[in-house]
């Protein structure tokens, strides 16, 4: 039996990816990130001492290695049990790996009183090396831009340029059709190597989206233009990866169901990450349940299969309880 007298748990929000602002670097920095976390899916899990080291639950593979590292990098000796009750789909376009790596360095740290903070446990576990967001998200919730990296020094986390509250009744209907999944990890870091820097011109017109139309719009809550940024910057993103993804999004399946939300009244569409999980903006939750079950309808027509679920976005970020 496994010492439960301190028992840590932790509930993260998942996240929906916009974009990535400059693949240049000519200005000293590179990078640089728009999304926000949602409530759905999320990931719950609870740790404690115990007599072995082991995870219960899924993901046990990837959860164990980070486990496993953590404890060996801060020489702890004792065991600990890792129990996943909730979890978010892995290689979807969640930012899935970011919030375990996350949510286990927390727990670990507090359960041994490590004092280790979430941006150094992203740094150690060699998360949100491209993109801030996940660990950004972790941290505070909401709308979030990042800065980018420094182009001489990758290993830290992007330092966030803006965050905002969503709206309440702002809702995300997210789409996720049964098609092989994105890119992540390696496969990630191999694909931009085979870019070239993107024009000047194209950074210069994303920055100005998101500086001029996607931050003041989402702080004077005007949801159209908000929407219509989402797509803007959805679309440039995905015109520059074609040459590596086959096409504007990363399966043609994507790219129907994206056009399927903005033909049926969504503010705005695309596609999160490298996919496969789409997300489109709904008014109130009326407009998201109507828009949620006819792009249900419309994943299993012609006997295709998928998903398509209604949430929030999430505006606090992980939250942590410690009980004894």
């Amino acid at each position: 039996m496994g010492d439960k007298e301190i028992e840590i748990t932790i509930t993260t929000p998942s996240r929906l990816h916009f974009g990535i602002v400059d693949m240049r670097g000519d200005l000293g920095r590179i990078h640089g990130s728009v999304g926000v976390s949602i409530q759905e899916p999320r990931l719950t899990l609870k740790a404690y001492k115990s007599n072995e080291t082991k995870i219960i639950g899924a993901r046990s593979g990837r959860a164990l290695d980070f486990l496993n590292k953590l404890l060996s990098i801060n020489h702890v000796e004792t065991s600990v049990t890792v129990e996943i009750t909730q979890d978010i789909p892995e290689h979807a376009g969640f930012g899935s790996g970011t919030q375990l790596a996350l949510s286990i360095g927390t727990a670990v740290s507090r359960l041994f009183d490590l004092g280790l903070q979430a941006k150094e446990i992203a740094v150690r576990l060699e998360r949100s090396r491209v993109s801030g967001i996940g660990t950004l998200g972790f941290l505070h919730g909401g709308f979030i831009v990042d800065g980018g990296h420094a182009v001489d020094r990758r290993d830290t986390v992007a330092p966030l340029i803006h965050r905002s509250d969503v709206p309440n009744d702002w809702v995300f209907v997210v789409g996720l059709p049964d098609i092989i999944k994105g890119f992540s990890g390696e496969q990630e870091q191999n694909a931009f190597k085979k870019f070239e820097p993107p024009p000047a011109d194209l950074v210069s017109e994303v920055s100005r989206i998101v500086m001029m139309q996607m931050i003041p719009s989402i702080l004077e809550e005007d949801i159209t233009l908000f929407g219509d940024a989402m797509t803007k910057l959805d679309t440039k993103f995905g015109d520059y990866w074609a040459k590596v993804q086959g096409g504007r999004y990363s399966h043609p399946r994507i790219e129907e169901c994206v056009n399927f939300l903005l033909e049926n009244d969504a503010y705005g569409a695309g596609q999160s990450s490298w996919g496969p999980a789409l997300y489109g903006l709904a008014d109130g939750m009326i407009q998201a349940r109507k828009l949620c079950d006819e792009l249900s309808k419309f994943l299993h027509k012609d006997d295709n299969t998928g998903k398509a679920f209604v949430t929030r976005a999430d505006n606090k970020g992980a939250l942590i309880t410690d009980s004894k």
